[in-house]
């Protein structure tokens, strides 16, 4: 069209020339007649018309002369563009015929393949080519010539593989088109060497895969990071089975996979107990290490009761050392007569705790004003005491329940708390968990920002006369050499013993039989672990296979516990004698078995 276009200009352009001249002409003789009045000779009219015809005719000449070299010019200086551009671009530009052969190779091109130019024209542009794309060039080429159906012309640009010199196959991007030189069909190469892009490219892949790798690592040591931290913090429903008057439950959630709040729980002698609850400055892992140290601190130093006075200044000093994060915790502390409901405590910084007499409302503790943790080294601490009676209950918890937030940046508030508690029914698993739904309830758009922890402890003296241990006896033969490990089996003995008076004495309501069933079950589940962490720390040959046998009972307990719920005359002195013989089995003869092949292997 384009051709079509300038042909026709150029015929215009001619008609015009002649119609002005032959104007003139006209003119000049029109004129002539006027003027001379027919008095010139044929000669002379003759002579003066060819004189005025040459001049018009050499104007004429002159116009197209200068017409012809302006266009030349142009075309020249387009061409020197043309071929500025394509000497000049950073990417390469082949340009070949209908059959593939290469007669434009630009100085990019020489440098991307490797080629000098008079090296590369005139050959065909498979010589570029790798295989398979070398095969099928000259049939991609047919088929367009022969359908006029463009597969890869005019298309965005695609990844392709081009050929060096050296025989090197390298990744380019090529776009190709198509035009027509003095009517003959040309095909345009556009083409950029990827190669270092490639190179950036599975580089940047390689280090997300070790990114990720190092991600998953990280995630693996933090979730081992999180087992360790809860593993720490008391488990099962009664803490104190050994003192039925005694009903405890504790809840910890982390803000981040692990915390820096924790409680405790635990038994000094037969009268005796501690517990404790603690919310370390910041989150995440330091605060997680913080917590650990003063949790060890906490059960190291208060080994008696009469080192209770004193046990707080000493894990002051102890955190004060070499505290270069200036890190600190506050921290509430108990000590517990069980037969007296005599009650000790000291309290450095934190929350008080809430108490309720039996059918009562809930109020604040009143604790001494002590400094918190980690801060001044010769920090005195000051002991509270106060008398439980029957039915008391205390709450202990941390600011991630009172300054919980919502959508409206109100926080729950220590009122909430209160009014939640007494309108809940005085169980302490059912309070420590009511509260958490509410606060969750409450904040329940907005991301958890502190870790919230909340233990509950009640006092029941009137519960110890349905301890019955005539129906399961702990006897020292039944030791296997290893406190931990018999101390824990006391605790399974109590447990069974606990539901025996449920059960068969008290005939209880299914929610308690539940309770006691299900902290049975939970209890055993932790005492598996335990002992099969311990076997693995001491190499014990048959791990594998005691752990099957571990399986195996779980899975029956399990049963036995879905069984209860759809049905309690299930919990029945059979199932009890099952239990018995059970855990007598378990001690008597695998642990013992078990403890003696380590023994004897080491």
């Amino acid at each position: 069209m384009k051709k079509l276009f300038y042909k026709l200009l150029s015929i215009t352009q001619l008609f015009w020339v002649f119609l002005v001249t032959a104007g003139l002409m006209t003119i000049y003789e029109f004129l002539k007649e006027i003027y001379f009045k027919g008095e010139l000779t044929s000669w002379e009219s003759h002579t003066i018309t060819i004189i005025l015809t040459a001049t018009f005719a050499t104007l004429a000449a002159f116009f197209m002369s200068s017409l012809a070299n302006r266009l030349v010019k142009e075309a020249q200086k387009a061409h020197c563009k043309v071929e500025g551009i394509i000497t000049h671009i950073v990417d390469a530009v082949i340009i070949s015929d209908e059959r593939g052969i290469i007669n434009t190779f630009n100085p990019a091109a020489e440098k991307i393949f490797g080629y000098n130019a008079q090296e590369v024209i005139g050959h065909n542009v498979t010589i570029l080519m790798p295989e398979p794309y070398a095969s099928e060039h000259d049939g991609y080429i047919q088929s367009y010539l022969t359908t006029k159906i463009p597969k890869i012309l005019g298309k965005n640009r695609r990844e392709v593989r081009g050929l060096r010199a050296n025989g090197e196959v390298f990744p380019i991007d090529l776009t190709t088109s198509k035009m027509c030189i003095d009517e003959h069909l040309m095909f345009i190469g556009v083409i950029r060497d990827i190669t270092d892009y490639k190179r950036a490219e599975d580089e940047m892949q390689r280090l997300r895969q070790t990114e990720t790798q190092l991600l998953e690592n990280l995630q693996k040591e933090l979730s081992v990071a999180t087992a360790i931290q809860m593993n720490m913090l008391p488990k099962c429903y009664y803490l104190f089975p050994q003192y039925p008057q005694i009903q405890t439950y504790g809840l910890m959630c982390p803000a981040k996979e692990i915390g820096g709040d924790f409680y405790d729980a635990f038994a000094l002698d037969d009268n005796y107990i501690v517990f404790a609850i603690g919310d370390v400055s910041g989150k995440g892992i330091p605060a997680a290490l913080f917590m650990m140290e003063t949790m060890t601190l906490l059960r190291s130093i208060i080994t008696k009761p009469k080192k209770f006075a004193t046990a707080l200044m000493k894990i002051n000093k102890s955190l004060c050392q070499n505290n270069d994060t200036n890190m600190f915790v506050t921290l509430f502390v108990g000590l517990l007569n069980v037969a007296t409901g005599e009650l000790h405590y000291s309290n450095g910084g934190h929350n008080p705790p809430l108490l309720a007499h039996k059918n009562e409302p809930f109020e604040i503790l009143n604790v001494p004003r002590n400094i918190l943790l980690g801060v001044h080294d010769e920090a005195q601490y000051e002991v509270a005491q106060i008398q439980l009676q029957e039915g008391d209950t205390l709450i202990l918890y941390t600011d991630g329940v009172t300054e919980a937030e919502n959508d409206q940046q109100k926080f729950f508030s220590l009122e909430r708390a209160i009014n939640v508690l007494n309108s809940t029914y005085y169980n302490s698993k059912t309070l420590v968990n009511t509260l958490y739904n509410e606060v969750i309830i409450f904040s329940e758009n907005q991301v958890q920002s502190d870790d919230i922890t909340i233990f509950a402890l009640q006092y029941d003296p009137s519960m110890a006369i349905y301890v019955d241990n005539n129906f399961f006896q702990w006897t020292d033969d039944l030791s296997v050499g290893v406190h931990e490990i018999d101390e824990q089996h006391k605790i399974l003995i109590v447990l069974i013993n606990r539901l025996y008076e449920e059960v068969i004495v008290n005939n209880a309501d299914i929610d308690i039989i539940e309770e006691i069933l299900g902290d049975l079950i939970d209890y055993t589940i932790v005492h598996f672990s335990f002992e099969e962490n311990l076997y693995h720390n001491l190499d014990y040959s048959e791990l594998e296979t005691h752990r099957k046998y571990h399986a195996k009972l779980k899975h029956q307990l399990l049963i036995i516990q879905r069984k209860a719920k759809e049905n309690k005359y299930l919990v029945n002195n059979e199932l009890l004698m099952f239990l018995k013989k059970w855990l007598q089995h378990h001690i008597a003869v695998e642990d013992k078995n078990a403890f003696l092949n380590l023994t004897i292997s080491s």
